[in-house]
């Protein structure tokens, strides 16, 4: 427990961004997508909260309170999809709610119970945008500390407009301060350690797949296919010494795992986990990998073993060096 006392420290003594409890937990789905397909009514991810089934219709992922985006007459709040699927295995009074509304789809996937259309046709989240702008925050300050630079370089690192990294930017407050060279953290390592431990996560949509080969040929597959990798594999090849066994790829888009050889499985026998990310800046790490301070969060949240305890301490020496490292090289190198 000492090892990781940094981590709690920060979190439940924030002094930059306030956050709300439970905000950025990926919703792993992917019993609910088994059970949709048995039921008759195969889906995709089409984004973090969103699904395509195969007859057309996209299908709104609610969040634990499924009337928070019901209208009165049945039809989803935001007038865009059209059903409302409600992962999770607690059925509790939400089966009242799916004979009342024929665009309510509820989904038990630990006992492969689906309901739709007002009945039971098979078998016996999250908060969004609670802080408007979080993800923007941390994907400046992961900038700030490992690039420096001016308004307009953060934006075209983190790909987000200038107009957001100026918001971010005052978020940020006197933890950052502007110099002749750019953007800079007042305290170096403190901002290190705040955006390693403050992050609540990249949110969305997590499926677990598996299929017998190496975890290198799984992520030089996901790589050729647009995907960012993270978690263990992503540590390793960063140079930190952990166990390079368990991947975690984003997509903005999921990909047709089936059709690459995958099979669904549980996340632990799972070689690859899938996650469409709320967090969109994730999609934007330069090379292979997610950056070191999203991958430290995966390994992190996996589980409280040793090798992680460790491998998280690897990454924020090595966040360390490299920010250092990249400030000394800034100020006392000539430029043009």
């Amino acid at each position: 427990m000492s090892d990781r006392t940094w981590v709690q420290d920060i979190r439940h003594e924030q002094t930059i961004l306030s956050l709300p409890f439970g905000l950025g937990w990926t919703v792993d789905i992917t019993q609910t997508l088994v059970a949709l397909a048995a039921a008759g009514m195969p889906a995709r991810v089409e984004a973090f909260d969103r699904l395509r089934f195969d007859d057309g219709r996209s299908g709104f992922l609610a969040t634990p309170d499924p009337t928070a985006g019901i209208n009165d007459d049945g039809t989803p709040a935001e007038g865009t999809e059209d059903l409302i699927v409600l992962p999770g295995g607690s059925e509790g009074g939400v089966l009242s709610l799916a004979r009342r509304y024929p665009d309510l789809v509820v989904v038990n996937g630990k006992r492969g119970r689906v309901w739709a259309d007002g009945k039971q046709v098979h078998g016996s989240s999250m908060e969004r945008d609670a802080t408007p702008g979080w993800r923007n925050v941390f994907a400046v300050a992961r900038t700030v500390t490992m690039h420096g630079g001016s308004t307009a370089d953060i934006a075209a690192r983190s790909g987000l407009p200038v107009e957001q990294v100026a918001e971010a930017l005052r978020t940020l407050g006197d933890h950052v301060v502007s110099t002749e060279a750019g953007w800079e953290a007042t305290d170096l390592g403190n901002l290190v350690d705040w955006t390693l431990a403050a992050y609540p996560g990249p949110g969305g949509v997590r499926t677990t797949w598996r299929r017998n080969d190496t975890t290198d040929q799984q992520a030089d597959q996901l790589i050729g296919l647009g995907g960012v990798m993270s978690d263990r594999w992503a540590a390793q090849q960063s140079g930190v010494f952990v166990p390079p066994n368990r991947l975690t790829t984003f997509f903005a888009q999921h990909p047709d795992m089936g059709a690459l050889g995958y099979e669904p499985a549980t996340a632990d026998d799972a070689t690859v986990t899938v996650v469409v990310p709320q967090d969109t800046t994730t999609l934007t790490a330069e090379g292979c990998c997610t950056d070191e301070f999203i991958t430290a969060y995966v390994i992190y949240e996996d589980s409280w073993v040793t090798a992680n305890t460790d491998a998280v301490n690897g990454l924020r020496q090595l966040l360390h060096f490299q920010a250092n490292l990249a400030h000394d090289l800034r100020w006392n190198l000539p430029h043009d």
